[in-house]
């Protein structure tokens, strides 16, 4: 049973290994320049995610101070719920 390193010897391969180099380099490239692309991305959504929460807040926030204060009544609700509550 011969060894493999002689049939590799006796199948001529041609490769240009300068080629196969630059695509390399090439292919690495353009994979961190999608990197790149895909955080920006990532940090844009997250912006818009955020936004919406500190909206939300300021909103919770409000309606908070409103019913503490007395001025939101909505027809006698609210104390119906204050009474529930306690």
């Amino acid at each position: 049973m011969p060894r493999n390193r002689n049939r590799r010897r006796d199948e001529p391969v041609e490769v240009d290994r300068r080629t196969d180099k630059v695509d390399g380099k090439v292919t690495k490239t353009e994979a961190k320049a999608d990197l790149v692309r895909a955080k920006a991305s990532k940090s844009l959504a997250v912006a818009q995610k955020r936004k919406w929460l500190v909206i939300l807040l300021g909103i919770g926030v409000a309606i908070y101070f409103m019913v503490t204060s007395g001025k939101l009544d909505l027809g006698g609700i609210m104390e119906k719920i204050k009474g529930i509550t306690q």
